[in-house]
């Protein structure tokens, strides 16, 4: 059976027993901060877990894409570890319970994946006498096939009971396929908690029936909840009775072409083939980030992206791979998720950029980091050491992303090891950014005010499509993080109502202000700066102007004009760049982010290269043409069905509902859009690019102006024209010319200035630098710490070096930046001497390198308080050999 049968077959079996089924969540949760990723299904149901959110929804089924990487080490070592999986799964919220999961879950393995109860077995709680007599007398397993464990095993989270977190907890129960006798260990009593690899687990069922306290017992919940996942990649390896997951239907074409690629035989090696497999794991979890909108940086999500496609880049090295190759990965990993997630493929060329600006960025701190070991290795042969510091190694790890297992093999064909037990010390200070992304903080989940006031209301009512003004009631007031009865005179807080017309901060849109009354004449004021939408709520925050504010209270809000206006004209003139930016760049141009507020506009988009000025007017262009058609922009409510057959353009990773609301501009733009707009293209005025750069690989921003703000521009850039014209003593229609002529004045004197200063360093280095040379070797030396930069260095040491016999160390030092320059004479060269391996020997002490020529050399470095012990490095390789 294919992987798609089994998502199919799964959701619908739980449709047909009343479960709405869920879109899934994005893999970076919108409106949760306290995860990196989303880490299992039951992830967006927090709030209707604890009685809160959709009150209507009482049963729901998903299939929830997830990333992990607390088990990364084990990623392509064993048969079943992934760090991107997906994760089907039931939920019932205050409706069924123990009985109802139990029984469904044994009919949809036995009707649906016809699996033999012979081939089953079940784990419980070892206390969970209910969870056995519904298996051993309802279900019918007999006994023997019933395992018992503890916390660690067979209650969510994992001990929690001796350990945490607080919150709703509960003990589980497990079904596993087994693969027979002759699979694994061979021992008789081998059970489903042995790791041989005969039982595979593929579905957990847990009972949520507890509320932890921070004293550690467990409360009974009010309502009792049912959480269950199964692994999709799993359960299609045991349907398809194949080894591992990596050799399921969504990961032959994928191993295939890793294989070829690589040029290794798949299934010949074991090294290779754990090797082969991560690859194809941590491809198919960066790509889908980056669909998801997750760049690689060294922060946060970033960070575990970069770490992903750069573990995955090293392993290829290992296999003997030197040459960017991750791009040819990404159409195998879209054919495998064509069916459940076809707007993958609109995003290829975005993946294909970012993916390959990474690589290539990989290969230069490679390359760094080859250059760094060669320092590392030199060094410690000169100090006559074998040992690699544990520092080192991990700075190479960390910085350049070079294996441990490569540098161990470079420093053994040098007969040199690594100290692994202080690399593996740095690696633990570091563990906070590999943590499990899926686990929770503090507590399962979060309390706050909005949670209380989920308990009792509904989401607030949006009403600013069409009005500026609206009436509504107070449902809650937020001050600091607790809920208030009342606000007085010139009190700040967040007000909730339940109906309101101010945009909520959201994609990218910057909310609305305005002011909040309540009805009669005389009545309370509160003037509100901002909008946030949390939770469903949209919370004005702001301080009271007046009269006392409570909750209850029937109010009128009303939305300030002029930024709101400001802002949907910036909106707007966001999805006219998009059409001009695909149009003038091509289809792969596609949005990667946005931000919009009342004075500009914020655009990201996927793209190679810089945009060339030619190509930034074409777009500018194309965007006024638009705005001068003055067409209208109409806004519908949709299936999200009908939307994608009217062409409609949505972002991977977005989450949008079963109904959507597309926004329209003439017969060019359609969008899936909840944000404010204007009502006719013309309405936005003048769009005026003012920047276009880079934010990360393969993704640059355009920021723009709009109406009144273009206007201001233009105007402030005339007032700088004429303030520069006036500061010249010149007219406008001649600035070009007058600025021209000062900047050839301004270099013609520098360069008098430089001349100078270099031929007076000449003189000292004739003159006083050349009395205080030591005797070495038969040598004259000169070390010395001198005023100015690389160039007055290797000024001095060309007078000095001209003197037969006359060796130089100069330094000199600008801030914490140490300069270098050694020279030789050419006598000095002949016996022996470089100015090369001088330099390094002071710039070690220093942490930097060098290099140069036999007669001049030059280096850098930091720390200028270690200067005198640079240049003492420098007399002592000196001393060593000329034989002094």
């Amino acid at each position: 059976m294919k992987t798609d049968e089994i998502r199919k077959r799964f959701l619908e079996f739980f449709r047909e027993r009343e479960h709405r089924i869920v879109r899934p969540d994005t893999l970076v949760p919108r409106q949760d901060p306290t995860l990196l990723f989303t880490g299992s299904g039951m992830n967006q149901f927090k709030d209707e877990f604890y009685g809160r959110g959709d009150k209507t929804l009482k049963r729901a089924a998903t299939c929830q894409r997830c990333l992990r990487t607390g088990d990364i080490d084990q990623v392509g070592r064993t048969a079943s570890h992934h760090t991107f999986f997906e994760m089907l799964g039931n939920f019932s919220f205050g409706d069924y319970f123990k009985e109802e999961t139990i029984v469904w879950a044994w009919e949809f393995m036995r009707e649906e994946m016809r699996v033999p109860a012979a081939k089953m077995a079940v784990s419980i709680y070892e206390e969970d006498e209910e969870a056995c007599g519904i298996w051993s007398q309802v279900v019918g397993v007999p006994e023997k096939k019933i395992y018992r464990y503890g916390e660690g095993d067979n209650f969510w989270p994992a001990n929690v009971r001796s350990e945490g977190p607080n919150g709703p907890c509960g003990p589980c129960s497990e079904i596993f396929y087994d693969k027979g006798k002759d699979v694994g260990c061979g021992r008789p009593d081998c059970q489903p908690s042995c790791d041989c690899g005969r039982f595979v687990e593929v579905w957990n069922l847990v009972f949520q029936q507890f509320d932890r306290r921070g004293d550690g017992t467990l409360d009974p919940l009010p309502t009792r909840n049912i959480d269950t996942g199964m692994g999709l990649e799993r359960m299609a390896r045991v349907m398809q009775g194949v080894p591992t997951n990596y050799d399921i239907d969504i990961f032959k074409g994928l191993m295939a072409r890793v294989a070829e690629i690589c040029e290794q035989p798949y299934g010949k090696d074991k090294n290779a083939d754990a090797l082969m497999r991560r690859i194809a794991d941590h491809a198919r979890a960066g790509f889908l980030c980056v669909a998801d909108g997750v760049l690689p940086s060294n922060e946060d999500r970033g960070y575990v992206v970069r770490r992903l496609l750069r573990r995955a880049m090293r392993d290829a090295v290992q296999l003997g791979l030197e040459e960017p190759f991750l791009a040819k990965l990404i159409d195998p990993v879209i054919e495998s998720f064509r069916d459940p997630y076809p707007e993958l493929a609109d995003g290829r060329q975005h993946i294909a950029t970012v993916v390959a600006q990474e690589e290539q960025s990989f290969l230069r701190t490679v390359k760094r980091g080859s250059a760094l070991l060669t320092e590392h290795i030199a060094r410690l042969k000169r100090q006559k050491d074998s040992v690699l510091r544990g520092k080192d190694v991990f700075d190479l790890y960390q910085s350049c992303g070079f294996p441990v297992e490569m540098t161990e093999s470079i420093l053994a064909e040098h007969s040199m090891s690594v100290d692994m037990q202080g690399f593996l010390r740095e690696m633990a200070s570091h563990q906070k950014l590999s943590k499990d992304t899926a686990a929770f903080q503090k507590s399962v989940f979060v309390e706050g005010p909005l949670s209380r006031l989920q308990v009792d209301h509904e989401p607030t009512e949006f009403t600013g499509y069409h009005t500026l003004e609206s009436e509504g009631t107070v449902v809650g007031i937020v001050v600091g993080d607790e809920l208030s009865d009342s606000l007085g005179p010139g009190q700040e807080a967040a007000v909730v109502l339940d109906r309101t017309p101010a945009y909520g901060e959201s994609g990218g849109q910057m909310g609305d202000e305005g002011t909040i009354a309540v009805a009669g004449e005389g009545g309370a004021q509160f003037v509100f700066e901002d909008t946030r939408r949390e939770k469903g709520f949209f919370l004005h925050r702001g301080k009271m102007k007046s009269g006392t504010l409570r909750v209850g209270d029937r109010v009128v809000c009303a939305v300030g004009k002029m930024r709101r206006m400001a802002t949907a004209r910036n909106h707007s003139a966001t999805h006219l760049l998009h059409h001009a930016l695909r149009q003038v760049l091509g289809e792969h141009a596609t949005q990667s982010g946005s931000a919009v507020s009342s004075e500009r506009m914020r655009f990201d988009f996927s793209n190679p290269t810089e945009l060339s000025a030619d190509e930034l007017r074409r777009v500018e262009d194309i965007v006024n043409e638009k705005v001068l058609d003055d067409e209208p922009i109409v806004s519908t409510f949709m299936s999200r069905s009908e939307a994608q057959e009217l062409g409609g353009t949505a972002l991977f990773g977005e989450k949008y509902g079963d109904i959507v609301r597309v926004v329209t501009m003439g017969d060019f733009s359609c969008e899936l859009c909840g944000g404010t707009h204007c009502e006719r293209t013309g309405e936005i005025g003048l769009v005026r690019i003012i920047s276009e750069s880079s934010v990360a690989g393969g993704v640059r921003r355009i920021e723009a102006v709009t109406g009144a703000g273009a206007l201001r521009r233009l105007r402030e850039k005339e007032s700088l024209l004429g303030q520069v014209s006036q500061a010249l003593n010149t007219q406008e229609d001649n600035l070009l010319r007058r600025a021209q002529d000062v900047l050839s004045e301004i270099r013609s004197l520098q360069k008098e200035v430089q001349k100078a200063r270099e031929q007076a360093v000449r003189q000292m280095a004739s003159g006083g630098l050349m009395d205080k040379a030591e005797e070495i070797g038969g040598a004259r030396v000169v070390f010395a710490r001198i005023e100015g930069g690389q160039a007055e260095l290797r000024s001095a040491a060309d007078v000095l070096r001209a003197s037969a016999g006359v060796a130089c160390v100069l330094a000199s030092v600008q801030g914490d930046k140490v300069a270098l320059v050694a020279g030789v004479s050419k006598e000095l060269v002949r016996r022996g001497l470089n100015a090369v391996e001088i330099v390094k020997a002071a710039s070690g002490v220093l942490g930097g390198g060098g290099g140069g020529r036999p007669d001049l050399a030059q280096a850098g470095g930091s720390g200028a308080a270690r200067v005198e012990e640079a240049l003492e490095s420098a007399r002592k390789y000196l001393r060593d050999k000329l034989g002094a």
